[in-house]
């Protein structure tokens, strides 16, 4: 499991990684890859959007590579997770 501190930089690397293997350019992301966070910040999957599976939970669905901090991603997931919430 990535340590919650770790996981901003985990998915700029990894989202990174897969979008060069997936043939995306700075100009062109065609990979539609994303992560999926839970309301803990805890990585639920990488994928498309295809094939998540989804979450019994809320969850925020985050494009990659991501290109921020781990205090901005907090804050994305946080407002996701409101607006999951809202919707109930």
């Amino acid at each position: 499991m990535i340590k919650t501190e770790n996981l901003a930089q985990y998915l700029t690397r990894r989202g990174t990684d897969i979008c060069a293997d997936n043939g995306c350019t700075e100009d062109e992301h065609h990979c539609e890859s994303y992560a999926y966070i839970n309301d803990d910040m805890g990585l639920i999957d990488l994928c498309q959007s295809d094939y998540f599976q989804g979450s019994s939970g809320p969850y925020a669905c985050i494009p990659l590579p991501w290109r921020g901090s781990y205090t901005e991603l907090r804050r994305e997931v946080g407002a996701q997770i409101d607006e999951y919430n809202e919707e109930e």
